[in-house]
């Protein structure tokens, strides 16, 4: 039987058994909130698991949660925004691995390197309602996130790590869309950090192909520029750029080099 240590006290892994099972597992009936509680009651409860996660180094910034191991940025996204009605009463967790070596990986909507939580915790669920009992779901997803996400971080926290290994995270962009999650920016930007081009001249080409169809003529051009540099295994002047980068989003996040 394995124990892990949280918030102080020394536990049993939960299993079926009832006088296991956590607080929150053992809730029945879950009361609702009125509709101007919700937000006050995410804030609450994402304020909770940021206290949670203070002490294995993370650090809140609005509705994620950041820390910095090796080159990538570790981030754990609480998010309970509808996509036409704000704030619901829902929770959706993602996880992302960043290279936060490139503008606006760290600030867009996304997350790069993303994963739902229930992809890498299968016993966890798809979503979860804030009602009254948001602060006991508060420390249930803190046992849950430390428990269960913080090893999968473990697995792939360096971009040596990441180009080593079996890709498990989709990057082909050529048509957008949700379901890639902005992925190939972590592969493309491991393979950089580490002088290596497996995918990245596809990745870019894709990248370039759409945003030219959108007539983001700006964006295509960094692609471009990328790309030449790439090509030309000019990697003094990549390690420059991508250096430089990194300086003014840890500035941004406020996050400082160990």
């Amino acid at each position: 039987m394995k124990y892990f240590n949280i918030f102080g006290k020394t536990k049993k892994q939960s299993s079926n058994s009832v006088s296991e099972q956590s607080e929150f597992e053992q809730i029945n009936v879950f009361r609702s909130l009125p509709k101007t509680e919700w937000k006050s009651a995410y804030n609450a409860l994402n304020n909770i698991i940021g206290a949670n996660l203070k002490a294995y180094g993370f650090k809140k910034k609005g509705r994620k949660h950041y820390r910095l191991t090796n080159d990538l940025l570790e981030v754990i996204d609480i998010d309970n925004r509808g996509s036409w009605s704000g704030a619901t009463d829902t929770l959706e967790i993602r996880i992302g691995l960043v290279p936060y070596c490139w503008e606006g990986l760290t600030n867009a909507y996304y997350v790069v390197g993303s994963k739902k939580i229930e992809d890498i915790d299968p016993t966890s669920r798809k979503h979860f309602r804030i009602s009254q009992e948001y602060e006991i779901l508060a420390h249930y997803l803190s046992e849950r996130i430390i428990n269960n996400i913080l090893p999968f971080f473990e697995a792939y926290n360096s971009t040596e790590k990441i180009v080593n290994q079996p890709y498990i995270f989709p990057f082909y962009s050529k048509c957008g869309g949700e379901d890639i999650y902005k992925s190939q920016f972590l592969i493309l930007f491991s393979e950089l950090k580490q002088h290596q081009v497996k995918e990245a001249i596809k990745i870019l080409e894709h990248e370039i192909e759409y945003h030219q169809r959108l007539e983001n003529i700006d964006i295509a051009k960094q692609w471009n520029k990328l790309k030449a540099l790439v090509e030309n295994n000019n990697w003094t002047e990549i390690n420059s750029v991508l250096s430089e980068n990194e300086k003014n989003v840890l500035n941004s996040l406020k996050i400082s080099l160990p």
